[in-house]
Parts: C-alpha cells; sequence; structure tokens
C-alpha cells in the first residue's frame, strides 16, 4: 500500500465529516418572489385620528442564513380614517369629514426564525405616499398631497410549520409636507397590529 495513500484518505474523511457537521440551509419559500409573502393589518393612532390600514407585502431575500433572513421589502398600503378629530384648527368649528392615505413602501427588513416556534424582526423603510382630505366651515373644502413616509416596524410572533403569525408595533410620520397642510398632523403616528408571514 503506498504510503501517500493513507494521509489522503485520512484528509478526505475529515472533509466529509466537516461538511456533514455544516448547518442545513433553510429550503427556498414555496411562493414565488411575485406573489406576496406577507401581510399586515392595523391601525395607526395619531393626535385623535384613527386609521385602519391593510398592506400586503412582497419581500425580495439577499441574504438567507440558517437562522437570519435580510431582504427588500415592497409594501403597498391602504388606510382610511375610522376616527376622526373634532376639529382640524385651534379655536374653530373645522371638523374632518374623510381623511384616506396611499401609499408604496420599500423598506429592508430583518427576519430572525429558529424552526417552528418563536420568531421576531424589524423594518425601515420609505416610499411615496398620497393623502386625501375633507373638511367642513374651513377656509378650504378638501386638500390632497403627494409626500414621503418613513416607517418603521417591529414583530414578534410564532411559526406553525409555514405560516408566521404575530404581533407588530411600529411608528411612521411623513416629510416632505405642506406646512399649511390641516391634514398632516394626523398622518403617521403609532402602529398596532397583526401580521402574517407564510414565506
Amino acid at each position: 500500500m503506498n504510503r501517500r495513500l493513507l494521509p489522503c484518505v485520512l484528509f478526505t474523511l475529515c472533509l466529509a465529516s466537516a461538511a456533514l457537521a455544516q448547518p442545513v440551509r433553510p429550503a427556498d419559500s414555496a411562493t414565488p418572489a411575485w406573489l406576496p409573502r406577507g401581510a399586515f393589518l392595523g391601525t395607526s393612532i395619531r393626535d385623535g385620528a384613527v386609521l385602519p390600514q391593510a398592506r400586503l407585502q412582497w419581500q425580495l431575500v439577499f441574504f438567507q442564513g440558517r437562522t437570519d433572513t435580510l431582504g427588500v421589502l415592497i409594501e403597498p398600503l391602504a388606510a382610511f380614517a375610522l376616527l376622526k378629530p373634532d376639529t382640524v384648527v385651534e379655536g374653530a368649528d373645522v371638523p374632518m369629514r374623510s381623511l384616506q392615505l396611499y401609499s408604496l413602501m420599500f423598506s429592508v427588513g430583518y427576519t430572525n426564525r429558529r424552526g417552528p416556534g418563536l420568531e421576531w424582526g424589524f423594518q425601515l423603510g420609505t416610499g411615496p405616499a398620497w393623502f386625501h382630505a375633507r373638511f367642513r366651515n374651513g377656509s378650504k373644502a378638501e386638500e390632497s398631497y403627494w409626500v414621503g413616509l418613513l416607517d418603521g416596524r417591529a414583530r414578534i410572533g410564532y411559526r406553525f410549520s409555514s405560516v408566521s403569525l404575530g404581533l407588530a408595533v411600529g411608528y411612521g410620520d411623513p416629510y416632505n409636507y405642506r406646512r399649511s397642510s390641516l391634514a398632516r398632523p394626523y398622518v403617521g403616528g403609532l402602529q398596532l397590529g397583526f401580521y402574517a408571514d407564510w414565506r
């Protein structure tokens, strides 16, 4: 037997055992990237205005480790005021009749998941937003503007085989807005809601 063969065989066996000890990478999502992979149902609360909102989430994962995932998130958003402030002008009777908000958010999101069980994550993003409001008894009957919206959320939930369900809390704030806007102080604010993720 060749004496050089024995060290080669031992070296190869050591490499094979090291390769077998590597953690298994999670399987790719069963949901294609062009379909939504998550949703958020919640509400934003700011200065007496309560706006229920719904979002769908497309996820483009660019890093996936054994327990960590980092990706770009695309979220269309629609929100409508359920509760409105009594007046939008201090010292005057100018009630808000309606407020609606639409946006397309682009975010970076992180998720820590250890198989079925507890998971947590967060996301931070921005995007264009359009809001439209109507008023009564004021100097203007309605206003609608394009603004930028900055948005961040943290979430914690539980993974049930292929679906995660949990709670999310966050904050949103518009930027690049007109100072004369009557509705701007009621856009954004504290966000509370539920999320689902089937990636």
